[in-house]
């Protein structure tokens, strides 16, 4: 079995992963709630990156709590932080996450123009009719290795790190797996993962209560819609 790493495959965290996953692979997207998939991956980053932990607020369902305000020197991610800091309500010092997901609309199209800028996706101008529209394409190379690496996940050949449980729970959430090629004995893995089983020790205990909560808000959050993101 392949040993853990919780550092990302791309320059853009968990976010990234998570556009790229949506992208196919000949061009254009999934219209899996990509604003609500994308937002749950920078909730499961935050938490990640120290900077956010989830909490109970009662009535008002699990909340994102700010821990850690400094900057982290990443657009995407100061993008985020700056969100969650005019977010957060004085008397809880947190937000909740189904008003986090509602106030990230057009996050999947932020996500895939900083990253067409900066290399993980590229565009190619086309136009029907005569209007001109831009495709969006995922480098093949760093997309193969999410999908190979969440499939040794599915097959239980990789141990599951902090980072594939958030990842594996978010694309489970998206209605991915089928598109990503992976059979049903692998989907159910996937599911049972999602569903906090067989995390393993390399987990720990707040990813784990992140894992669950995001599952629980994002999954409600995009059937109240929310998709955007263009194509």
């Amino acid at each position: 079995m392949r040993r853990v790493n919780d550092r990302s495959r791309t320059a853009f965290g968990l976010p990234g992963e998570l556009v790229l996953l949506l992208h196919k692979p000949h061009g254009g997207h999934h219209s899996a709630h990509p604003d609500v998939a994308v937002a749950a991956a920078e909730v499961a980053e935050l938490v990640l990156r120290g900077h956010a932990t989830i909490t109970d607020l009662g009535l008002s369902g699990s909340g994102m709590r700010l821990d850690d305000v400094e900057p982290g020197g990443l657009e995407w991610l100061d993008d985020a932080l700056d969100q969650l800091r005019r977010k957060v309500r004085r008397s809880t010092g947190a937000v909740a996450l189904g008003s986090w997901f509602h106030s990230r609309n057009g996050v999947f199209k932020r996500y895939r123009d900083r990253m067409a800028r900066d290399g993980p996706l590229w565009a190619e101008r086309r136009k029907v009719f005569g209007v001109e529209y831009s495709k969006y394409f995922p480098d093949s190379e760093i997309r193969g290795a999410l999908v190979q690496e969440l499939g040794e996940v599915a097959r239980q050949e990789r141990a599951v790190d902090n980072r594939l449980a958030l990842l594996a729970a978010i694309v489970h959430g998206t209605g991915l797996l089928s598109e990503l090629g992976m059979d049903r004995s692998e989907r159910r893995v996937i599911k049972s993962l999602a569903r906090g089983e067989k995390l393993g020790e390399a987990v720990d205990a707040t990813v784990g209560a992140a894992r669950a909560a995001i599952v629980v808000a994002g999954a409600a959050a995009a059937t109240g819609g929310g998709d955007g993101g263009g194509g």
